[in-house]
């Protein structure tokens, strides 16, 4: 089963043809008024409206955020850091890593490595005296593979844009 139908199947009928628009709108441009993602939709504003709280509530939207460029704001070596721990990764390895400014995400995974840790920084000195300080703060790590993303690719329509 598709997880979307999954997901369709959880909002009320009228949402059903809308939902997937206005998430893939939103998306794009979080900001985006009623008045002109109701025009997009073909749907009055209020329509517009009560279809994006629908989807709040069922807990589909939880958050509108910002897209930032690290690299504009000075940060411009992005790293996915794979991390081997002890027992896995504990909420109170999570708790430590996320004392450090220098992380976007922390991702709890399967595989060879625990976690892989999202992490922008100024220059290689930064990144360098980072591992250290994990390692030092967190001796549950027993090993890091750090990895520099040299480019992205983002699909700007969503994973679950249409085929």
């Amino acid at each position: 089963m598709c997880f979307w139908w999954g997901v369709m199947k959880n909002i009320n009928e009228k949402t059903d043809s809308y939902a997937l628009e206005i998430l893939r709108e939103l998306y794009k441009n979080s900001k985006i008024t009623y008045q002109k993602l109701s025009k997009k939709l073909g749907i009055s504003p209020v329509a517009c409206y009560n279809r994006v709280n629908i989807l709040k509530e069922r807990g589909i939207i939880q958050k509108y955020t910002i897209k930032i460029d690290a690299q504009n704001l000075g940060y411009p070596i992005k790293t996915l850091i794979e991390v081997k721990a002890e027992c896995g990764l504990s909420s109170e390895v999570a708790k430590k890593l996320y004392k450090h400014s220098n992380i976007l995400k922390v991702y709890e995974i399967t595989g060879e490595t625990d976690a892989i840790i999202e992490a922008c920084f100024r220059d290689m000195n930064e990144l360098n005296v980072f591992l250290k300080k994990i390692r030092k703060a967190c001796p549950e790590i027993t090993d890091t593979i750090t990895h520099i993303v040299l480019d992205e690719h983002e699909n700007s329509d969503g994973w679950w844009h249409k085929p």
